[in-house]
C-alpha cells in the first residue's frame, strides 16, 4: 500500500466511524480520497423507503390513516423517479415496477410492527451535531421519540435482513453514538434504542445506560484517534470479510492483489460521478 499521508477529516458521523471499524482501506478510499462508487439499488430503496415514512409520520396522529401512507407514497415516488440517485440505477420498465413494489412491501412491513397514530414522534430525519474538542460529530437520526414512559427512544429503519445474532450489538453501535450526540446536545439520555426491519417486520430494542454511552463515546474517541494514525502515516489496514464481495474498491485491494494507489486514477474512469439531486 501507498504512504501518502492525509488530511485528517475534521467532521465524522456514526456510519463513517463505523465504515472506519469496518475497513480502514475502504475508509480512506470513500471518506478520505472521496471516490465515486456505482449506484446500489438497496441503498436507493433505502432512502425511497425512509422518506415514505417521514412523510407519513410527519402528520398528526389522527390523519395517520392507510390513505394517508398511499398518498406519500406517491409523493415519495414522484421526487424520487425523476431523481439522479435513481436515475442512475439504469432500471427497465420491469425492474422498476419491482423496485416500488418491493418498496411498497417495506412500507407494509412497517404497518405489522406497529400502528403510525400510536408513535409519539418528537422529531423526523433530526440532524444533531456536537463537538467532541479535536472532532465534530453528527448525523442524522431517523426518528426520536417518546415511548409510553415518556423516556426518549431511537427508532431506525432497516431495509436489509435482520442480521445474525452474534453480530446484533455491532449493528447498534451507530444508535448508541446518536444517543450521546442527544444527551450532549438537548440534555437527555435517551432510554431505548430500536431497529425496526421492515422486511421481516422484526423490531430489536436495546437499553442505553449511562455507562453505554460512557463506553461509547470513549470507542468513538478512540476511532478517531485510529482514523489520525492512519491519516498521518499513510498506512490504512484492510479487513477482509464476506463484505469484500460487496465492496466498490475490491480490484484495488491488496488482500485481493491489487494496488490501492491506482484506486484514485482509476475509479473516477470506471464509476462516473453521480449528480446531487
Amino acid at each position: 500500500m501507498t504512504s501518502t499521508t492525509y488530511e485528517t477529516p475534521t467532521t465524522l458521523s456514526p456510519s463513517r466511524i463505523s465504515a472506519f471499524r469496518t475497513c480502514p482501506l475502504q475508509f480512506r478510499f470513500a471518506s478520505i480520497e472521496k471516490l465515486p462508487q456505482p449506484p446500489q439499488i438497496h441503498l436507493v430503496k433505502g432512502t425511497f423507503v425512509h422518506r415514505v415514512l417521514e412523510l407519513l409520520l410527519g402528520h398528526e396522529p389522527e390523519h395517520r390513516t392507510i390513505e394517508t401512507a398511499r398518498e406519500a407514497f406517491a409523493t415519495a415516488r414522484a421526487e424520487y423517479e425523476p431523481s439522479a440517485r435513481f436515475l442512475a440505477l439504469g432500471l427497465s420498465e420491469d425492474a422498476r415496477d419491482a423496485f416500488f413494489k418491493d418498496s411498497r412491501e417495506l412500507v407494509n412491513g412497517y404497518y405489522r410492527m406497529e400502528d403510525p397514530r400510536n408513535a409519539k414522534v418528537v422529531g423526523l430525519e433530526l440532524r444533531i451535531d456536537t463537538d467532541f474538542g479535536r472532532f465534530k460529530l453528527g448525523g442524522i437520526i431517523d426518528r426520536l421519540e417518546r415511548n409510553e414512559k415518556n423516556e426518549l427512544v431511537i427508532t431506525d429503519y432497516k431495509t436489509g435482513r435482520v442480521p445474525d445474532a452474534r453480530f446484533g450489538d455491532n449493528k447498534m453501535d451507530n444508535m448508541q453514538i446518536y444517543a450521546s450526540l442527544c444527551l450532549r446536545e438537548r440534555g437527555e439520555l435517551p432510554r431505548k434504542l430500536r431497529l425496526m426491519y421492515l422486511k421481516t417486520s422484526t423490531p430489536i430494542e436495546f437499553a442505553v445506560t449511562p455507562e453505554t454511552n460512557e463506553a461509547c463515546e470513549a470507542a468513538a474517541i478512540k476511532t478517531f484517534e485510529q482514523i489520525d494514525s492512519s491519516c498521518r502515516s499513510g498506512v490504512f489496514a484492510t479487513k477482509k470479510s464476506g463484505l469484500c464481495n460487496s465492496c466498490a474498491f475490491k480490484k484495488w485491494c491488496p488482500e485481493f492483489g491489487g494496488d490501492d494507489s491506482l484506486a484514485k486514477v482509476e475509479a473516477p474512469k470506471l464509476y462516473p460521478t453521480i449528480p446531487r439531486d
